[in-house]
């Protein structure tokens, strides 16, 4: 039955990869896919994994009654539980809608179960054969005899007796009772290579499977779940035990997230603007090395591990790509991301960073000891990292406002919270410090509290109205500055960037006009009247006298000496002009020679030639072939980059038809499994495709390389 539109929204933003999905039947399917199951389940917290296997032991559907039944819920945990799972499609709900009273039913789209051993049990009885059934009966003291039914009933009375079961397991010897105690608490099975297909009569577990506590099969032994059950005492059950206490302090003073969070806006559009000119180089090897990160630091007076971050959450938004793995230089994306609002691009970087899978500054994978050498920005790599940043975020939230923690506080409540802190045990407590450290510079976190910004943004609350209205006035001084209060709206940062220099960014903005910036505003195409005009419509009061003096004086210069296409020419109006640049000894590379009162040939191209005057002090311009100026737009370095398409939950709902081409490509491309794509009558076998707005990319086997389709031209595919 299709999900309805709220129900649907919140899948898919818990689990952001179905959004590619075309149609309500597509997604049903998928939602049944194991592969893509188990990540969205390790994802979330301790109880939820009871839940799962507790319903995974009833069979894979159970009411509420019976799940309390296999289950200590003393925190009354498990509606809340249930609830949870549904909202990341792992359970469904019929009945009263919430699994709540004995006719609500539970039902997981996994029949066989996410769980190889669930609690750490090994198979019911039920499922041993009449063999393995005898064996156990025998060794536990029993005499079997008839049908496997009746020795199944043999063996369910035997291991009934719990306290004679755990007498029988004392009286083993000292190595066979801790291999027992070892798989009766969750290792249920056991590897032992047997050669030549007799057991070593010495080994414990030979000794277990002789004392009926466990069955051989093969190389494998495995304790049966009953057994187990008997070993753990009577009434064991799995607890629902809630995420642990988190130790926590006040914080010292108001933590509303805001000037940090605009000082990560203003410092990913400093490094934009500097990979636009000034493209960062990469490392044979992939990444930015330690020299180039010190001059980019330098360069954006911010510390080494804020320029790691910003580097990684700008690639991950594709704001920065790599040219060629020679070096990252800004995209067309930038360009749009500068023209939102501060809020708009804030949230940008906050969702790059949630979905980052490392540790911006912490690059380690941490799995073991072995994977602890840091790795080069901004590229990403798999790492406990980001389920781990997520965890304590999650934990943060369930803290009161104002209040806040440190990491070893929170450690314990973050492992409760997801398994990656004991499956990357090695760097989890450093995983949790750098989610703090990074959240602080993007005013999520501080002092170990989230502040109110983040608060809102995990609510899902808006944070526009949190982010000051954008100033589209500039307060323009005697002495050259201008002062712009306050958030400049992106136009007027744009504006003022093109006329003038940025000196500082804090609660005001200051950018100061001089006789440079005053000709790179010229340089690329602008009138003195017209710059004049536009500062007039921006100002909050009258453009300053010396302002006016500088514009009319800088554009008096301007195009004095020109320089046009040859090897190249230099013209003037003024033939002492050209008499003194030929004179010029820090003009001498150029090679002027006048051939007339006010034409001089140069030596170099035009480029090179505009430079070095410019380098001299002149303010010479281009010109066309035609004779007129040519503007000089600043150069900025663009690389095409096409945006994702975002989800639609109504789209999805529709739906497409089930089995057209479009539905295969989107489950192939969620699910990493293999597609055959027709394509002008030649079938490819592909792998790994990614979807974008018009194009199929993968691996293609038949062709032993990468293609990339048109997808308004494929007219036929399928899964094989």
């Amino acid at each position: 039955m299709p999900l309805p539109a709220a129900d649907l929204a919140r899948l898919l933003r818990n689990r952001p990869e179905l959004a590619a999905v075309p149609s309500a039947e597509a997604l049903e399917r998928l939602l049944a896919a194991p592969e893509l199951a188990v990540p969205a389940l390790l994802a979330l917290d301790a109880d939820c994994h009871l839940v799962s296997q507790a319903l995974q032991i009833l069979g894979g559907e159970a009411g509420r009654a019976a799940l309390a039944e296999l289950l200590h819920d003393p925190g009354d945990r498990l509606g809340e539980t249930i609830e949870t799972l549904a909202a990341w499609g792992l359970v469904t709900l019929d009945g009263d809608g919430d699994g709540g009273g004995d006719g609500g039913t539970v039902r997981s789209p996994h029949p066989q179960g996410l769980w190889a051993n669930p609690f750490g049990l090994g198979r019911p009885l039920r499922e041993l054969t009449a063999e393995d059934l005898k064996s156990l009966v025998k060794g536990l003291g029993g005499r079997p005899k008839g049908r496997k039914s009746e020795v199944l009933a043999q063996a369910a009375e035997i291991v009934r007796d719990g306290r004679a079961v755990r007498a029988r397991a004392a009286a083993l010897p000292r190595e066979a009772v801790a291999l027992l105690e070892s798989m009766a608490d969750g290792q249920p099975v056991f590897q032992h290579a047997v050669w030549y297909g007799t057991a070593d009569a010495d080994h414990p577990v030979t000794r277990l499977a002789e004392a009926g506590f466990v069955v051989r099969d093969g190389w494998e032994y495995e304790m049966p779940m009953e057994v187990a059950l008997a070993l753990r005492g009577d009434g064991w059950k799995p607890e629902l035990t809630g995420q642990p206490d988190v130790p926590s302090v006040e914080l010292t003073g108001p933590a509303d997230g805001l000037a940090a969070a605009l000082a990560a806006v203003d410092q990913v559009e400093a490094l934009i603007e500097l990979t636009g000119t000034q493209p960062i180089a990469e490392l044979k090897a992939g990444g930015v090395g330690a020299r180039e990160l010190k001059r980019v630091a330098k360069a954006l007076d911010v510390p080494e591990q804020a320029v790691v971050l910003w580097l990684d959450l700008a690639f991950g938004t594709d704001l920065i790509a790599s040219e060629a793995g020679e070096r990252l230089a800004g995209t067309t994306l930038a360009d749009e991301w500068l023209g939102l609002d501060p809020a708009s691009r804030w949230q940008a970087l906050v969702e790059s960073w949630l979905a980052m899978p490392q540790a911006a500054t912490f690059r380690v994978t941490g799995c073991c000891e072995e994977h602890m050498t840091p790795q080069a920005p901004p590229y990403q790599f798999e790492s406990g990292a980001g389920e781990i940043r997520r965890a304590a975020l999650r934990v943060l939230r369930t803290l009161p406002p104002g209040r806040g923690s440190s990491p070893e506080g929170l450690l314990p409540a973050v492992g409760w919270r997801t398994r990656a802190v004991k499956e990357f045990a090695p760097a989890a407590a450093e995983f949790v410090t750098a989610a703090l450290r990074e959240g602080e510079l993007l005013g999520m976190v501080q002092e170990g509290a989230l502040t109110e910004l983040g608060r809102a943004h995990l609510d899902g609350a808006g944070v526009a109205g949190r982010f000051p209205t954008p100033t589209h006035t500039v307060t323009l001084q005697n002495d050259l500055t201008a002062i712009v209060s306050g958030v400049p709206a992106p136009q007027l940062t744009a504006f003022l960037n093109g006329c003038a220099d940025l000196e500082s960014r804090d609660r005001a903005s200051v950018w100061r006009f001089s006789h440079k910036s005053v000709r790179r505003a010229l340089d690329a195409g602008t009138t003195a009247d017209g710059l004049l005009d536009e500062l007039a419509r921006v100002a909050a009061k009258a453009v300053p006298q010396p302002l006016r003096y500088l514009v009319t004086d800088v554009a008096r210069r301007h195009g004095a000496v020109r320089v046009t296409s040859a090897a190249s020419v230099v013209t003037a109006e003024d033939p002492a002009l050209i008499t003194e640049l030929c004179r010029t000894r820090a003009l001498r590379k150029l090679a002027l020679r006048a051939i007339a009162p006010t034409v001089a040939l140069s030596a170099l191209p035009p480029d090179e030639t505009l430079q070095l005057l410019r380098q001299g002090g002149h303010a010479p311009v281009a010109v066309a072939p035609d004779g007129t100026i040519k503007a000089e737009p600043p150069q900025r370095r663009r690389l095409p980059v096409e945006p994702d398409p975002a989800w639609d939950a109504t789209a999805i709902l529709q739906g497409g038809e089930p089995g057209t081409p479009a539905e295969a490509l989107s489950v192939a491309s969620v699910t990493g499994e293999p597609i055959v794509i027709v394509w002008q009558r030649r079938e490819h076998y592909m792998e790994d495709i990614e979807l974008t707005r018009g194009t199929v990319s993968g691996y293609c086997h038949d062709c032993g390389a990468e293609h990339t389709f048109q997808r308004a031209r494929i007219k036929e595919a399928h899964l094989p």
